[in-house]
Protein backbone atom coordinates (compact mmCIF):
# COMPACT_ATOMS: atom_id res chain seq x y z
CA UNK A 1 0.00 0.00 0.00
CA UNK A 2 2.80 2.31 0.86
CA UNK A 3 4.46 1.84 -2.72
CA UNK A 4 1.15 2.39 -4.41
CA UNK A 5 0.92 5.73 -2.55
CA UNK A 6 4.54 6.37 -3.10
CA UNK A 7 4.70 6.13 -6.80
CA UNK A 8 1.17 8.04 -7.43
CA UNK A 9 2.39 11.36 -5.27
CA UNK A 10 5.42 11.53 -6.73
CA UNK A 11 4.00 11.71 -10.72
CA UNK A 12 1.36 13.71 -9.50
CA UNK A 13 4.02 16.46 -7.90
CA UNK A 14 6.36 15.85 -11.05
CA UNK A 15 3.23 16.53 -13.38
CA UNK A 16 1.54 19.39 -11.13
CA UNK A 17 5.01 21.01 -11.05
CA UNK A 18 5.41 20.76 -14.77
CA UNK A 19 2.01 21.84 -15.61
CA UNK A 20 2.81 25.08 -13.05
CA UNK A 21 5.77 26.24 -14.79
CA UNK A 22 3.98 25.97 -18.56
CA UNK A 23 1.04 28.35 -16.69
CA UNK A 24 4.23 30.68 -15.62
CA UNK A 25 5.14 30.67 -18.92
CA UNK A 26 9.09 29.37 -17.84
CA UNK A 27 10.73 27.69 -20.73
CA UNK A 28 12.42 24.45 -19.85
CA UNK A 29 15.90 23.28 -21.43
CA UNK A 30 17.03 20.11 -22.59
CA UNK A 31 18.79 19.57 -19.19
CA UNK A 32 16.11 20.75 -17.23
CA UNK A 33 13.86 18.09 -18.70
CA UNK A 34 16.80 15.39 -18.33
CA UNK A 35 16.78 16.66 -14.51
CA UNK A 36 13.10 16.06 -13.97
CA UNK A 37 13.54 12.70 -15.76
CA UNK A 38 16.10 12.19 -12.66
CA UNK A 39 13.33 12.42 -10.37
CA UNK A 40 11.41 9.83 -12.23
CA UNK A 41 14.89 7.31 -11.83
CA UNK A 42 15.56 8.42 -8.55
CA UNK A 43 12.24 7.46 -6.82
CA UNK A 44 11.85 4.62 -9.08
CA UNK A 45 15.14 3.81 -7.60
CA UNK A 46 14.39 3.85 -4.43
CA UNK A 47 11.31 1.71 -4.17
CA UNK A 48 14.03 -1.20 -3.84
CA UNK A 49 15.66 0.48 -1.04
CA UNK A 50 12.85 1.61 1.40
CA UNK A 51 14.23 -0.78 3.84
CA UNK A 52 17.88 0.10 3.46
CA UNK A 53 17.89 3.28 5.85
CA UNK A 54 21.35 4.69 4.63
CA UNK A 55 21.23 3.95 1.06
CA UNK A 56 17.49 5.57 1.20
CA UNK A 57 18.70 8.32 3.08
CA UNK A 58 21.65 8.95 0.29
CA UNK A 59 18.70 9.02 -2.57
CA UNK A 60 16.70 11.56 -0.64
CA UNK A 61 19.25 13.63 -0.69
CA UNK A 62 20.22 13.37 -4.75
CA UNK A 63 16.61 14.22 -4.66
CA UNK A 64 17.57 17.78 -2.68
CA UNK A 65 20.74 18.01 -4.66
CA UNK A 66 18.56 17.50 -8.15
CA UNK A 67 16.34 20.46 -6.40
CA UNK A 68 19.48 22.70 -5.97
CA UNK A 69 20.73 22.15 -9.84
CA UNK A 70 17.52 22.98 -10.97
CA UNK A 71 17.95 25.96 -9.21
CA UNK A 72 21.27 26.87 -11.35
CA UNK A 73 19.92 26.41 -14.49
CA UNK A 74 18.20 29.29 -13.66
CA UNK A 75 14.41 27.65 -13.55
CA UNK A 76 11.91 28.82 -10.84
CA UNK A 77 11.41 26.17 -8.69
CA UNK A 78 7.60 25.20 -7.86
CA UNK A 79 6.66 24.03 -4.03
CA UNK A 80 5.20 21.45 -5.55
CA UNK A 81 8.53 20.38 -6.61
CA UNK A 82 10.18 20.27 -3.00
CA UNK A 83 7.12 17.97 -1.60
CA UNK A 84 9.19 15.05 -3.07
CA UNK A 85 11.84 14.92 -1.17
CA UNK A 86 9.93 16.17 1.52
CA UNK A 87 7.74 13.46 1.85
CA UNK A 88 11.01 10.75 1.45
CA UNK A 89 12.71 12.86 4.08
CA UNK A 90 9.64 12.70 6.61
CA UNK A 91 7.62 9.83 5.78
CA UNK A 92 10.07 7.25 4.39
CA UNK A 93 12.79 8.27 6.77
CA UNK A 94 13.68 7.82 10.66
CA UNK A 95 15.10 10.02 13.19
CA UNK A 96 17.88 11.64 12.76
CA UNK A 97 17.82 10.69 9.35
CA UNK A 98 13.87 12.71 9.21
CA UNK A 99 15.78 16.08 10.38
CA UNK A 100 19.11 16.26 8.85
CA UNK A 101 17.08 15.86 5.37
CA UNK A 102 14.62 18.57 7.00
CA UNK A 103 17.43 21.00 7.45
CA UNK A 104 19.13 20.77 4.40
CA UNK A 105 15.93 20.61 2.43
CA UNK A 106 14.56 24.37 4.34
CA UNK A 107 17.93 25.65 3.51
CA UNK A 108 17.98 24.38 -0.38
CA UNK A 109 14.46 25.63 -0.73
CA UNK A 110 14.87 29.34 0.95
CA UNK A 111 18.05 29.41 -1.00
CA UNK A 112 16.38 28.82 -4.17
CA UNK A 113 14.33 32.25 -4.05
CA UNK A 114 14.72 34.49 -6.41
CA UNK A 115 13.61 37.32 -3.79
CA UNK A 116 15.01 36.78 -0.66
CA UNK A 117 11.96 39.04 1.14
CA UNK A 118 11.88 38.33 4.42
CA UNK A 119 7.80 37.67 4.19
CA UNK A 120 8.31 35.06 1.75
CA UNK A 121 11.63 33.51 3.51
CA UNK A 122 9.04 33.30 6.60
CA UNK A 123 6.03 31.93 4.63
CA UNK A 124 8.39 29.34 3.06
CA UNK A 125 9.75 28.38 6.07
CA UNK A 126 6.33 28.21 7.86
CA UNK A 127 4.59 26.40 4.62
CA UNK A 128 7.77 23.44 4.60
CA UNK A 129 7.26 22.83 8.38
CA UNK A 130 3.72 22.56 8.26
CA UNK A 131 4.28 19.99 5.54
CA UNK A 132 6.29 17.75 7.55
CA UNK A 133 4.11 18.31 10.40
CA UNK A 134 1.28 16.98 8.37
CA UNK A 135 3.65 14.08 6.85
CA UNK A 136 4.82 13.38 10.28
CA UNK A 137 1.15 13.16 11.23
CA UNK A 138 0.13 10.88 8.85
CA UNK A 139 2.96 8.64 9.36
CA UNK A 140 1.87 8.21 13.06
CA UNK A 141 -1.69 7.53 12.17
CA UNK A 142 0.22 5.20 9.57
CA UNK A 143 2.46 3.37 11.74
CA UNK A 144 -1.11 3.15 14.64
CA UNK A 145 -3.27 1.26 11.57
CA UNK A 146 -0.02 -0.95 10.67
CA UNK A 147 0.85 -1.52 13.94
CA UNK A 148 -3.37 -2.59 15.25
CA UNK A 149 -2.99 -4.94 11.89
CA UNK A 150 -0.24 -7.02 13.03
CA UNK A 151 -1.22 -7.17 16.44
CA UNK A 152 -4.90 -8.44 14.68
CA UNK A 153 -2.92 -10.76 12.65
CA UNK A 154 -0.99 -12.16 16.00
CA UNK A 155 -4.19 -12.59 17.47
CA UNK A 156 -5.69 -14.25 14.68
CA UNK A 157 -2.74 -16.46 14.08
CA UNK A 158 -2.86 -17.13 18.25
CA UNK A 159 -6.15 -17.55 18.34
CA UNK A 160 -5.98 -20.49 15.78
CA UNK A 161 -3.22 -22.10 17.75
CA UNK A 162 -5.08 -22.47 20.65
CA UNK A 163 -8.07 -24.14 18.43
CA UNK A 164 -5.36 -26.33 16.78
CA UNK A 165 -4.01 -27.12 20.73
CA UNK A 166 -7.50 -27.40 22.05
CA UNK A 167 -8.17 -29.79 19.29
CA UNK A 168 -5.16 -32.07 19.98
CA UNK A 169 -5.73 -32.14 23.60
CA UNK A 170 -9.63 -33.19 23.19
CA UNK A 171 -7.86 -36.27 20.70
CA UNK A 172 -4.72 -36.51 23.66
CA UNK A 173 -7.33 -36.77 26.10
CA UNK A 174 -9.98 -38.75 24.08
CA UNK A 175 -7.00 -41.22 23.11
CA UNK A 176 -5.49 -41.36 27.01
CA UNK A 177 -9.29 -42.45 28.52
CA UNK A 178 -9.33 -45.21 25.86
CA UNK A 179 -6.61 -46.64 26.86
CA UNK A 180 -7.09 -46.20 30.29
CA UNK A 181 -10.19 -47.83 30.25
CA UNK A 182 -8.54 -50.88 28.22
CA UNK A 183 -5.86 -51.39 31.22
CA UNK A 184 -8.37 -51.24 33.69
CA UNK A 185 -10.58 -53.58 32.07
CA UNK A 186 -7.25 -56.19 31.80
CA UNK A 187 -6.30 -55.50 35.38
CA UNK A 188 -9.74 -56.32 36.38
CA UNK A 189 -9.75 -59.11 34.06
CA UNK A 190 -6.54 -60.30 35.66
CA UNK A 191 -7.30 -59.33 39.07
CA UNK A 192 -10.30 -61.86 39.18
CA UNK A 193 -8.64 -64.77 37.07
CA UNK A 194 -5.71 -65.35 40.15
CA UNK A 195 -8.10 -64.56 43.02
CA UNK A 196 -11.32 -65.87 42.00
CA UNK A 197 -10.70 -68.33 40.00
CA UNK A 198 -7.50 -69.97 41.79
CA UNK A 199 -9.98 -69.94 44.79
CA UNK A 200 -12.84 -71.90 42.87
CA UNK A 201 -10.60 -74.14 41.33
CA UNK A 202 -8.87 -75.14 44.86
CA UNK A 203 -12.45 -75.73 46.64
CA UNK A 204 -12.92 -77.84 43.80
CA UNK A 205 -9.82 -79.71 44.39
CA UNK A 206 -10.59 -79.98 47.85
CA UNK A 207 -14.14 -81.33 47.33
CA UNK A 208 -13.15 -84.34 45.84
CA UNK A 209 -10.43 -85.06 48.40
CA UNK A 210 -13.50 -84.88 51.03
CA UNK A 211 -15.80 -87.03 48.72
CA UNK A 212 -13.45 -89.57 48.53
CA UNK A 213 -12.52 -89.80 52.37
CA UNK A 214 -16.33 -89.27 53.08
CA UNK A 215 -17.52 -91.99 50.60
CA UNK A 216 -17.05 -95.38 52.92
CA UNK A 217 -19.17 -93.42 55.91
CA UNK A 218 -22.45 -94.68 54.02
CA UNK A 219 -24.60 -91.45 54.59
CA UNK A 220 -25.59 -88.38 52.99
CA UNK A 221 -22.41 -86.83 52.88
CA UNK A 222 -20.92 -87.36 49.30
CA UNK A 223 -24.23 -86.01 48.06
CA UNK A 224 -23.68 -82.78 49.29
CA UNK A 225 -20.12 -82.37 48.73
CA UNK A 226 -20.90 -83.43 44.60
CA UNK A 227 -23.60 -80.51 45.00
CA UNK A 228 -21.32 -78.15 46.57
CA UNK A 229 -18.76 -79.39 43.42
CA UNK A 230 -21.28 -78.74 40.76
CA UNK A 231 -21.98 -75.52 42.47
CA UNK A 232 -17.93 -74.20 42.74
CA UNK A 233 -17.90 -75.84 39.16
CA UNK A 234 -20.68 -73.44 37.86
CA UNK A 235 -19.75 -70.72 39.00
CA UNK A 236 -16.18 -71.22 37.97
CA UNK A 237 -17.84 -71.03 34.49
CA UNK A 238 -19.86 -67.71 35.13
CA UNK A 239 -16.18 -66.51 36.54
CA UNK A 240 -14.83 -67.51 33.27
CA UNK A 241 -17.73 -65.85 31.38
CA UNK A 242 -17.22 -62.91 33.12
CA UNK A 243 -13.98 -62.79 32.33
CA UNK A 244 -14.28 -63.41 28.76
CA UNK A 245 -16.79 -60.42 28.21
CA UNK A 246 -14.70 -57.94 30.50
CA UNK A 247 -11.64 -58.57 28.48
CA UNK A 248 -11.88 -57.71 24.80
CA UNK A 249 -11.77 -60.29 22.21
CA UNK A 250 -8.99 -58.70 20.10
CA UNK A 251 -7.22 -57.60 23.13
CA UNK A 252 -3.81 -58.12 20.98
CA UNK A 253 -4.31 -55.60 18.85
CA UNK A 254 -3.65 -53.23 21.26
CA UNK A 255 -0.80 -54.27 22.46
CA UNK A 256 1.71 -51.88 20.39
CA UNK A 257 -0.48 -49.20 22.06
CA UNK A 258 -0.13 -49.94 25.74
CA UNK A 259 3.77 -50.89 25.23
CA UNK A 260 4.39 -47.36 23.53
CA UNK A 261 2.18 -45.93 26.21
CA UNK A 262 4.21 -46.85 28.56
CA UNK A 263 7.22 -46.58 26.97
CA UNK A 264 6.38 -43.01 26.76
CA UNK A 265 5.96 -42.72 30.50
CA UNK A 266 9.26 -44.05 31.68
CA UNK A 267 10.49 -41.39 28.84
CA UNK A 268 9.02 -38.43 30.92
CA UNK A 269 9.57 -39.38 34.31
CA UNK A 270 13.46 -39.50 33.09
CA UNK A 271 13.23 -36.14 31.21
CA UNK A 272 11.38 -32.48 31.40
CA UNK A 273 9.96 -33.03 28.11
CA UNK A 274 6.32 -33.05 27.33
CA UNK A 275 5.06 -35.69 24.95
CA UNK A 276 1.96 -36.65 23.79
CA UNK A 277 0.28 -39.38 22.06
CA UNK A 278 -2.84 -40.06 20.20
CA UNK A 279 -4.34 -42.57 18.22
CA UNK A 280 -7.41 -42.75 16.20
CA UNK A 281 -10.08 -45.54 16.39
CA UNK A 282 -10.09 -48.46 13.95
CA UNK A 283 -6.99 -50.19 15.54
CA UNK A 284 -6.04 -53.77 14.04
CA UNK A 285 -3.48 -56.00 14.82
CA UNK A 286 -0.21 -55.41 13.27
CA UNK A 287 2.71 -58.84 12.91
CA UNK A 288 5.73 -59.40 15.25
CA UNK A 289 7.68 -57.26 12.76
CA UNK A 290 6.19 -54.19 12.68
CA UNK A 291 5.68 -53.78 16.10
CA UNK A 292 8.98 -54.63 16.80
CA UNK A 293 9.56 -51.48 13.99
CA UNK A 294 7.45 -49.44 15.32
CA UNK A 295 8.41 -49.85 19.38
CA UNK A 296 11.95 -49.41 18.47
CA UNK A 297 11.37 -46.32 15.82
CA UNK A 298 9.17 -44.21 19.29
CA UNK A 299 12.28 -45.39 21.30
CA UNK A 300 15.18 -43.96 18.98
CA UNK A 301 12.96 -40.87 18.14
CA UNK A 302 12.68 -39.98 21.52
CA UNK A 303 15.82 -40.80 22.70
CA UNK A 304 17.34 -39.34 19.67
CA UNK A 305 15.08 -35.81 20.76
CA UNK A 306 16.20 -35.99 23.89
CA UNK A 307 19.94 -36.18 23.29
CA UNK A 308 20.56 -33.87 20.30
CA UNK A 309 17.24 -31.69 19.72
CA UNK A 310 16.43 -29.73 22.63
CA UNK A 311 12.86 -30.28 22.35
CA UNK A 312 10.86 -29.38 25.01
CA UNK A 313 7.20 -31.25 22.73
CA UNK A 314 6.80 -34.33 21.39
CA UNK A 315 4.01 -35.45 19.72
CA UNK A 316 3.10 -39.24 18.21
CA UNK A 317 0.12 -39.98 16.58
CA UNK A 318 -0.98 -43.24 15.07
CA UNK A 319 -3.44 -43.35 12.66
CA UNK A 320 -5.13 -46.70 11.39
CA UNK A 321 -6.87 -46.43 8.15
CA UNK A 322 -8.55 -50.05 6.40
CA UNK A 323 -5.13 -50.66 4.92
CA UNK A 324 -2.19 -48.63 6.83
CA UNK A 325 -1.07 -47.46 9.62
CA UNK A 326 0.98 -43.72 9.80
CA UNK A 327 3.10 -43.57 12.73
CA UNK A 328 3.73 -39.44 13.36
CA UNK A 329 6.22 -38.25 15.13
CA UNK A 330 7.33 -34.62 15.43
CA UNK A 331 9.38 -32.57 18.05
CA UNK A 332 10.14 -28.67 18.36
CA UNK A 333 13.81 -28.82 19.03
CA UNK A 334 17.23 -27.40 16.94
CA UNK A 335 16.39 -29.60 13.68
CA UNK A 336 19.09 -29.64 11.58
CA UNK A 337 19.73 -28.47 7.77
CA UNK A 338 21.77 -31.75 6.86
CA UNK A 339 20.28 -34.74 7.97
CA UNK A 340 23.16 -37.61 8.45
CA UNK A 341 21.86 -41.28 8.99
CA UNK A 342 23.66 -42.42 11.72
CA UNK A 343 23.00 -45.91 13.55
CA UNK A 344 19.89 -45.38 14.97
CA UNK A 345 18.25 -43.89 11.83
CA UNK A 346 19.60 -46.75 9.57
CA UNK A 347 18.58 -49.00 11.97
CA UNK A 348 14.82 -47.40 11.84
CA UNK A 349 15.11 -47.77 7.93
CA UNK A 350 15.56 -51.59 7.90
CA UNK A 351 13.30 -52.25 10.43
CA UNK A 352 10.72 -50.82 8.98
CA UNK A 353 11.53 -52.15 5.35
CA UNK A 354 11.27 -55.56 6.79
CA UNK A 355 7.90 -55.08 6.94
CA UNK A 356 7.43 -53.78 3.01
CA UNK A 357 7.15 -49.88 5.03
CA UNK A 358 8.06 -46.89 3.90
CA UNK A 359 10.27 -44.34 5.94
CA UNK A 360 10.21 -40.67 5.70
CA UNK A 361 11.72 -37.65 7.87
CA UNK A 362 13.18 -34.32 7.42
CA UNK A 363 13.97 -31.01 9.45
CA UNK A 364 15.18 -27.45 8.68
CA UNK A 365 13.73 -25.30 6.76
CA UNK A 366 10.96 -27.82 5.59
CA UNK A 367 9.78 -27.99 9.08
CA UNK A 368 10.84 -26.15 12.71
CA UNK A 369 12.47 -29.33 14.56
CA UNK A 370 11.95 -32.94 13.31
CA UNK A 371 9.77 -34.92 11.81
CA UNK A 372 9.04 -38.81 10.92
CA UNK A 373 6.65 -40.64 9.17
CA UNK A 374 6.55 -44.19 8.99
CA UNK A 375 3.51 -46.33 6.93
CA UNK A 376 2.70 -49.89 7.95
CA UNK A 377 0.37 -51.60 5.80
CA UNK A 378 -2.40 -54.93 6.81
CA UNK A 379 -1.69 -56.96 4.03
CA UNK A 380 1.67 -57.25 4.92
CA UNK A 381 0.39 -57.97 8.99
CA UNK A 382 -1.43 -61.15 7.99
Amino acid sequence: MKNKFFIFIHYFLIASSLIQISVTGDRITGIQFLLYLCFIILFNLRLFYINNKTLFFILCLADWALCFFLYITGLTIPFLLFLIPLIDGFYYNSKPYTYILGIIGLAVCIFSLKNFDMGIIINYTALFILSGGVLEYFKLNQNKIISSQNKIEELNIQKEELLNSIHDLEIYNESIEDLMTLKERNRISREIHDSVGHGLSTMIIQLNALYAAAKNNNNDLPQKILDLNAFAKKNLEEVRFALRELKPVDYNKYEIIILVHNLIGEFKKMTNINVQFTFSKDIWSLNEKQSHAVYKAVQEFLSNSAKYSNASKITIHFSYTEASLIVTMKDNGDGCTDIKKGIGLKAIEERVKETDGTVYYESLPAVKGFFMRLAFFQNKAL
